[in-house]
């Protein structure tokens, strides 16, 4: 009877370690604005935060002059806690991840843009050729008339 009772206490202590859980998140670069499931937190990255894991989570990083980045942090149930619920339930579910790592891409600025295309005023186009003229190309039939 003893070791029932003792199953019971461990199967309880171990559903009520599931609910929450300690995840970090990193981004490159630091200092993004995190915000999960739709709710912003407070701090910049590197962050620690305590997050539900019987639900999976939408992360969005974002920092000026970057692109916004999402990351899903999905649930997988654990076969432990079936055994008390279904698989199914979200109770029986937990996140496996401790760490997030998300990689922002900087915008492009009118500047990278022009110094990609142009060359320095006064520098010769490349590929170009003086001696001889752009090639050009009759007009279409319908605009001649």
């Amino acid at each position: 009877m003893s070791g029932r009772i003792g199953i019971v206490i461990a199967c309880a202590c171990l559903a009520s370690c599931v609910g929450t859980k300690k995840l970090t998140i990193r981004t490159t670069p630091s200092g993004a604005d995190i915000s999960i499931n739709g709710v912003p937190q407070e701090g910049t990255t590197p962050m620690i935060v305590t997050v539900n894991q019987k639900r999976a989570l939408g992360i969005v990083a974002s920092k000026s002059g970057y692109e916004s980045s999402a990351y899903t942090v999905n649930t997988r149930s654990n076969w432990w806690l079936s055994l008390l619920w279904t698989k199914d339930d979200p109770r029986a579910q937990i996140i496996p991840e401790d760490e997030v790592d998300i990689t922002l891409r900087r915008i492009p600025t009118a500047e990278t843009f022009r110094a990609k295309a142009m060359p320095p005023y006064g520098a010769p186009l490349k590929n170009a050729d003086e001696s001889s003229p752009p090639a050009l190309r009759a007009l279409p039939k319908n605009l001649t008339d």
